[in-house]
């Protein structure tokens, strides 16, 4: 089997919501290639992380004034960026859009876009200062499914595989921007807060022609590929990683 291995000792990266599971996954391996990474988001700080080229950041990532005063701090240690990855995303209200309120949608939709497209807009000239750098976008293969009780999240997921070609088209020819679309991924995000499981995992997996959910782990390999020369010809693009449950 071909390995991959990255050695990013330049690269300045910043994870949004990087404390989610898939965060916590794509960190370690940006460390072991000697990157450097600022972690943000909304939760206490960790120290799960423990080494010098990581640094946690605790804003809400929603508010636009937040994240351009984290912006400029990171900029005064490192004023040019390689890669930004944005990870936001969240089901608070798991119930039908008929029966949340004005409110809860919002809050759904703020927390899963609005935090991408504050990222973007705070980032991307630390980005074009070091004229070379990738954008990976979180979105969602429910991005493309009309599924119940996911409403907002999955209007924020599409909006935000729009969002990116868009970038991509801005932003060229230094800057490549992608999105990736995971199907069902083995972290808390399939729990309620009661630890139940929002959908039958074993009737899913019997689905997945691969035969598996996603770990955490193989989507971290994806956003590492988007965030290296590897993938240097690729922008614009919503990449499905799903174990061929939705073959687009």
């Amino acid at each position: 089997m071909l390995a991959a291995t990255y050695q990013a000792k330049d690269a300045h990266i910043v994870i949004v919501g990087g404390q989610s599971g898939i965060g916590k996954a794509l960190i370690p391996k940006l460390l072991e290639a000697n990157a450097r990474v600022f972690s943000l988001d909304i939760s206490e700080p960790s120290t799960e992380f423990e080494d010098q080229n990581f640094s946690y950041h605790r804003c809400r990532p929603t508010d636009l004034e937040e994240m351009q005063a984290i912006a400029e701090e990171i900029s005064r240690s490192s004023p040019k960026l390689t890669g930004l990855v944005c990870l936001s995303g969240t089901i608070k209200h798991f119930k039908p859009m008929l029966e949340q309120s004005p409110e809860e949608w919002q809050e759904v939709f703020d927390i899963s876009f609005k935090s991408c497209y504050n990222a973007c807009k705070v980032f991307a000239s630390g980005l074009q200062a070091a004229e070379k750098g990738s954008i990976v976008n979180m979105s969602s293969g429910l991005a493309l499914l009309g599924q119940k009780n996911y409403g907002p999240y999955s209007n924020a997921k599409a909006a935000i595989i729009s969002l990116s070609k868009s970038l991509a088209a801005e932003l060229a020819p230094g800057i490549r921007v992608n999105s990736i679309a995971p199907g069902a991924v083995n972290t808390d995000f399939l729990r309620d807060k009661e630890g139940n499981t929002r959908v039958d995992l074993e009737m899913y997996q019997k689905l997945i022609p691969l035969g598996a959910i996603a770990r955490p782990e193989e989507i971290a390999d994806l956003i590492m590929f988007l965030l290296s020369e590897s993938s240097s010809h690729i922008t614009g693009q919503c990449i499905h990683i799903n174990g061929g449950a939705m073959m687009v």
